[in-house]
């Protein structure tokens, strides 16, 4: 390019000894700004101005219900829904020392973390107390299974009580430990809330 066409396209602003050369974009580069700005805008017309797309809620409803239909996830209850978990489950109470000892542990250690609401004793602190015939949520084995497995989260119990999966084995025993301890005396059971409760049959 001769010297003449550089001072012709010389722009007049100048930094730090640098001046701009005013050349024309080349025109692919033009047309692809100007199909980006018709994409955008049709794309907002599309996803905003019509119900013709679906929104990033409907999706992730579409997404849940999906998961419901293929994987029997209830949307509502997510990975936590006791009636996939406990689909195919057998429902036995356990009564051996074996596993009795095993939901003993579960229970009063940070696997299930069910002691620091309940205590040592099942006598309750912030949680009710699991030794007495008056239960809020249910007593029986199905019931204490699904409770465990969903939790209170709004009244401070997470699911599993300590947030981690247990096993089909894991849930029978710690629940089988709770209905083994039913009756006992702990040393300052929390007292029944009768507005609440329901006595077990």
């Amino acid at each position: 390019m001769s010297q003449d066409m550089h001072d012709e396209n010389l722009l007049d602003h100048e930094y730090d000894g640098i001046r701009e050369l005013d050349n024309q974009l080349p025109r692919w580069w033009v047309y692809g700004f100007y199909f980006t700005i018709i994409f955008g805008m049709a794309y907002m017309l599309y996803w905003h101005g019509t119900d013709a797309g679906l929104s990033s809620a409907q999706e992730y409803e579409a997404e849940l219900q999906e998961a419901f239909d293929v994987y029997g996830i209830d949307p509502e209850k997510g990975a936590n829904d006791p009636v996939r978990i406990m689909a195919g489950m057998t429902l036995e109470l356990r009564t051996d020392e074996a596993n009795l000892s095993a939901g003993r542990e579960i229970f009063n250690t940070s696997k299930g973390n069910c002691y620091t609401c309940h205590l040592e004793d099942l006598g309750g602190s912030i949680g009710p107390n699991l030794t007495d015939n008056y239960w809020i949520h249910g007593c029986d084995l199905e019931s204490i299974v699904t409770n465990i497995i969903t939790g209170f989260p709004e009244k401070g119990m997470i699911p599993y009580g300590s947030g981690n999966p247990l096993t089909e084995d894991e849930l029978l025993q710690v629940a089988s430990y709770v209905i083994s301890m039913r009756g006992t005396s702990p040393a300052d059971p929390k007292p029944v809330d009768m507005e609440r409760a329901v006595e077990c049959e």
